[in-house]
């Protein structure tokens, strides 16, 4: 009991107190132990305007890149794929996927498609495509694809390509002249355009420069 009153005697003098853990206050940190924030030239700041970065635009093929792959297509025997490519660069004024795209539709040999054919060679002719020139022409001699047949119109796209040095435009252009289709008879016309296709080694053009010499 004694040593009891004594050691209660001398926490009272010393002023401690016991207490728990629980009860123990944990201090703050110091202030300069304090982690302050970043100063504000070290504040990651959002990108300017022009600095975002943009989503990409959409990279479209130009009308060569989907012509060749019209053409690939069409090499592998995918012939619808072909057609829809032809007919994507052909409405971009493609002058060449003009020229394939009328001669699908055309070798298809379905009269739904002839109009469409009439319609793609029309405009890669106006383009300035020889082949398309010829077969237009070849069109409207005989009133296909939905055109009414004209021979003088056919004689004029025979003409165009002729004069580029298209063998059986010169030759068609010839027989028109030599047959007076599109015109009066003319021999002389026949003959320069047939000599023009015989010279290229197209052996009606020579048959038939051989019968008007005997003539």
């Amino acid at each position: 009991m004694k040593k009891i009153l004594f050691i209660s005697a001398i926490l009272v003098v010393s002023g401690c107190n016991i207490l728990t853990k629980s009860e123990q206050v944990v201090k703050p940190p110091k202030s300069e132990q304090v982690v302050k924030p970043p100063k504000s030239e070290q504040v990651v700041k959002p990108p300017k305007l022009e600095q975002v970065v943009k989503p990409l635009d959409v990279i479209q093929p130009n009308p060569e890149e989907i012509y060749q792959s019209a053409l690939e297509f069409y090499n592998n025997n995918y012939f619808i794929q072909a057609r829809q490519a032809f007919l994507e660069a052909a409405r971009q004024n493609h002058i060449k996927s003009q020229f394939r795209l009328a001669k699908m539709y055309y070798d298809s040999n379905s009269e739904d498609y002839s109009s469409e054919a009439a319609k793609w060679y029309k405009k890669a002719a106006e383009q300035g495509h020889i082949e398309a020139q010829y077969f237009l022409g070849a069109l409207y001699f005989v009133g296909s694809g939905g055109l009414i047949q004209s021979f003088s119109k056919a004689k004029e796209w025979y003409k165009k390509a002729a004069k580029q040095g298209h063998i059986e435009a010169q030759l068609s252009l010839g027989m028109m002249y030599y047959n007076g289709k599109g015109g009066q008879k003319d021999l002389k016309k026949a003959k320069k355009w047939l000599l023009l296709a015989a010279a290229q080694d197209n052996e009606d053009a020579i048959l038939m420069l051989k019968k008007i010499s005997s003539e």
